[in-house]
Order: C-alpha cells, then structure tokens, then sequence
C-alpha cells in the first residue's frame, strides 16, 4: 500500500536496489557505477548492459576527494530512480530554489536558461509564489529560499516577491547578474527588501565576460554595482565566481583581495568550476575540463606553506546539536552527499585574508571528525533528557546545555590555538586577552576584537560542484537538500527537483506553468524592457 502525504503526494513501493548509478557516456541510460584511482585522479566507472564499461573524468586529486569522502556521517539510501519530478520519497529541502522568470537583460552565450534557450517566457503571478511559501513554512526548519532565473531582477515585482518570503519567516536570496545594482536607487531598493544578494564575479578581466558574458562592458556595470552596494551598511552580498582554464584561474588571489575589501557587507564566495552544458556548434569555447578538486587547489595556492584541506558542506551543516546550544541555526544543507559542494573558513587578520587553519593545531578536517562524534553524543544526551525524570530535571535547570556548552568548548580546545587569535607577545598577548574578557559584557565586540584580537570578519569559501549529466549520480541526487521548488496547478501538487538533475526537466516544467498562466503582459515596465548589454 502506498503511504500518502499530506498534500496529496504518493510515496512509491521501495525499491530493493540501491546500487550508486549515473549516466552512460555512449547511451545515456542509467548504469551501475563506481569509483576508480588512477595516477592520482578519480573516474566515475560505468558498467552499462548495453555499451558496456565507459567512464567519465571526476577529479584531478584522488586525496582530496576521499579525505572528504570519509567526513560522511553517513546516510540511508532508498533507491534513487532519476524519476525526479514524480519522486515523492525525496526528503523535506533545506534550500530550495525557485524560478521567477526566464527572462535576462544578458546574452550569455554558454546559457540555455532564457527565453532563447527555452523557446517561450515564463513569469508566474505573485500568486504561485505566495503558495510555494506557504507549502514551505510547515517545514521545520524552515528552508532558505533563493530566488532563480533567468535574471530575476528584471521583475519590477521582485522585491515583492522577496517581502512575500520574509512574510513566511523564511530566509531569502536573490541570484543575479548584478547589472540592475549599477543603478544606485535600485540597489537600495533591493537591499532594503534584506534580500541575502548572490552576485555573480568572475573577476576583474574585461576579457573573461567578453568569452563567458557576450560583452566585455559587462564588467563595467558589475563594477558599478559594486560600488554602490559598499555605500549600503545593510547589504548582505555573496559573490559567486565561475572559474576556467586559461581564462580566470590565475585571478584567485586579485578576487580574494577584491572581497577582502568589501568585508563589512560580505558573508562568503560561492567559486565553481566551468560546466560544458552547450552543444560545441552553439558555442565553440571549449576549456579542458575542471574539477571540484582544481578549484580547491587555486584556493590553496594563494596560501602557500599551509595545508588547505576542504571539508563537506554537508559535514559543516551536521551539527544541529551543537548550534543549538549556542542559540544558532546549522549551515543549510544538512545531509549533502560529501563530494557535492565543499566548505573552507579564511579569517581576515585586518590587512588580508589567512586560512582558518593558520589559527588550529591540527587541521580543520582533524576538527569536523571530533565535533561529528561530540554532535552524535549530544543527540543520544537529548533523547536521553527526553524520557528520563533525571534528565528531564536536569534539562529544566540548563545543566543538559551548560554541559553540552563545556563539552563543545573541550572539544574545540584540542584543535584550535586560541592564543593565535590574540594580537602582541607574551604579557603582551595576555594582557589582549584579559582586556578582551574584561570587555566583552560591556561593550561592543567587534570594536573589541579590531583592538585586541588578530582575527577580524570571516569568509566562507564554498566550492561548487559540478553539474553536467556524465557526473551525475543518483546517490548525490537522493541525498540533495537543494532542490528546485515548484506548484503544479493542474494537479494541485507541489514537486521537488535536485538541483543536478533540474536542468534534465525545466524546460517542459517551466513550459507547462507558462502555458497554465497565460503570457506576459504585451507592455511591460520600462525597466524591464531594456536590452541586454551589448
């Protein structure tokens, strides 16, 4: 019998396999597959009923991407069928994209995305989003939202759509190309919205958005934005670099020292490698391939003399547990499978950025293995403090947090060297640090740290993987808690899609709901007529 869920959705009878599957290289199909090291770099092996044994290129450093692969804490896997948008077995998203038009005011000649690529335009009523939200805030936690295209600040209603979102309690960002925010009152408006900004950066070469963008004028405007969004104390910016061989990839070190400059409105950097997902006759730049790995490498290069080691995002977004303790809400993306998206910390000592592990005595990973067995202690503490009467006192009295507080700090001791994060030398040192705990019940932190300490705001560096249909694999996409979010009118219901397998559907998806809602509106407002930059 099928189990149903509450708005209406069927989850299918379990299947017995679950054997790691992606996509044939020769037929397409769905084959068994595994993993293989050679001369240092990993291959996705498929064994194909039809074709027989094909493989594709996965990464460049075979130790990078195991070392993170024993970071997992592990998963239980149902059986991933590919059948995405019928799939009702797909666990509740803790990030959840969701497109508001296909419409751009850029001509990306390497994007399939737009009206263009599609054939037709999308742009659903106020109303579809309304719904989205709405079926999204019964989660708990409640999701983070991001906001897709397209370019969706080509919507005059997008801040609406933002305020729409917050309405839920739900945290919001916009993706964009950030050409809108070279108009000054425009970026005020948007950032007034507390959208979370994700601006695309691909470093400060005219000729790397001449290959990528269409036009070397690009960068021009993208400058522009930047400058008026540094003027606005309330921006809260990621930038999201795309890196490729021979065109960006020395330009690391140039885009660190450009998000080191705008620290006091930037959260993180989002770099990821160029995916080919065009056809050679639509667009003949043809760059070797790079990996999750490569990327990781351009990091680490830019610190040399320090063992840069990534770790999961999904292992950084494990411990539930323990930001709980201290009033705070885990990275949202629990349960990522360990070689999709990964995660560095670098610290900014006030002049430039240094790796986080310049402050440890062992190593970041080293860290994430003894917090992943504190946080499965406090999950066994809690469910103890749930059923037993002392428990239950003890919980009442704040001991069960104090204590799980203590063990946190213990077990951070080990690895971190505190007395690095401490400006001077000696009595030096101490006397920061004495002056550091004498003012911190009085005064205001972050003036406090600028004065005694030698670490100032942190950046997080999120590696993003990569997305094209050889590498995908169904483990990945049954573990995914980033999904593509959408309401199907016609049939009431609302479908989840992983993010690496949404461009395989968006096309008919985004077609349907098109259809359903009718075309846009024969005028619409000056701004978002205007023509994309040429």
């Amino acid at each position: 019998m099928q189990e149903r869920f509450e708005d209406g959705r069927t989850r299918p009878p379990r299947k017995a396999s679950k054997v790691n599957t992606s996509f044939c290289t020769r037929c397409g199909g769905l084959a068994p597959t595994r993993r293989e090291t050679r001369e240092g770099k990993v291959y996705l092996i498929k064994d194909c009923p039809k074709c027989g044994t094909n493989e594709t290129y996965l990464s460049s450093d075979a130790d990078r991407h195991f070392t993170k692969r024993n970071l997992d804490p592990g998963y239980e896997y149902e059986g991933c069928q590919v059948t995405c948008v019928e799939c009702a077995h797909h666990r509740e998203p803790t990030y959840a994209f969701v497109d508001v038009t296909n419409r751009c005011n850029l001509n990306c000649p390497m994007c399939a995305d737009g009206i263009a690529g599609h054939g037709f335009a999308f742009e659903p009523p106020l109303e579809h989003f309304e719904k989205i939200f709405q079926h999204l805030a019964k989660f708990k936690p409640l999701p983070t939202i991001a906001l897709f295209g397209g370019e969706p600040t080509v919507r005059e209603d997008l801040p609406d759509i933002v305020a729409l979102g917050r309405k839920y309690g739900m945290r919001t960002r916009v993706l964009t190309n950030g050409l809108r925010l070279a108009d000054p009152e425009y970026a005020k408006k948007l950032v007034d919205s507390r959208a979370h900004l994700l601006v695309s950066y691909d470093g400060s070469k005219s000729n790397c958005y001449k290959q990528l963008r269409g036009s070397a004028k690009v960068l021009e405007k993208k400058l522009q934005a930047v400058e008026n969004l540094k003027k606005l104390p309330r921006a809260r910016v990621s930038y999201v670099t795309c890196l490729a061989w021979g065109l960006n990839d020395k330009e690391v070190p140039d885009i660190l020292r450009f998000c080191h400059d705008q620290r006091h409105i930037l959260h993180g950097i989002y770099l990821m490698p160029l995916v080919q997902t065009w056809k050679g006759t639509e667009f003949d730049y043809l760059p070797d391939r790079m990996t999750t790995e490569d990327v990781e490498q351009l990091l680490a290069n830019c610190f040399p003399g320090t063992n840069v080691k990534f770790i999961p995002l999904g292992t950084a977004s494990h411990f539930k547990a323990i930001a709980g303790l201290f009033g705070r809400e885990a990275l949202p993306y629990y349960g990522t499978h360990p070689n999709c998206e990964s995660f560095y910390l670098l610290i900014s000592d006030g002049e430039q950025y240094q790796p986080v592990d310049k402050y440890m005595k062992t190593s970041l990973a080293r860290l994430a293995e003894d917090l992943l067995k504190f946080e499965e202690k406090l999950r066994r503490r809690e469910a103890w403090a749930g059923v037993s009467l002392t428990g239950r006192c003890l919980r009442a009295l704040g001991l069960v947090r104090l204590a799980g507080i203590l063990g946190t700090i213990r077990t951070v001791r080990r690895h971190v060297a505190f007395g690095r994060a401490f400006k001077g030398k000696g009595l030096g040192k101490l006397w920061h640090v004495l002056a550091t705990l004498f003012r911190l019940p009085f005064g205001n932190f972050s003036a406090t740290r600028r004065k005694h300490m030698a670490i100032h705001d942190a950046l997080r560096v999120i590696v993003l993987p990569l997305e094209d249909d050889p590498i995908v694999e169904t483990e990945r996409l049954e573990r995914c808690p980033s999904v593509h979010v959408y309401f199907d009118p016609p049939d009431g219901r609302f479908h989840y899609v992983p993010v690496c397998s949404w461009r395989m559907h968006n096309k008919r998806i985004l077609k349907q709901l098109a259809d359903y809602y009718g075309p846009l509106p024969e005028k619409p407002p000056a701004a978002a007529r205007q023509p994309a930059v040429q």
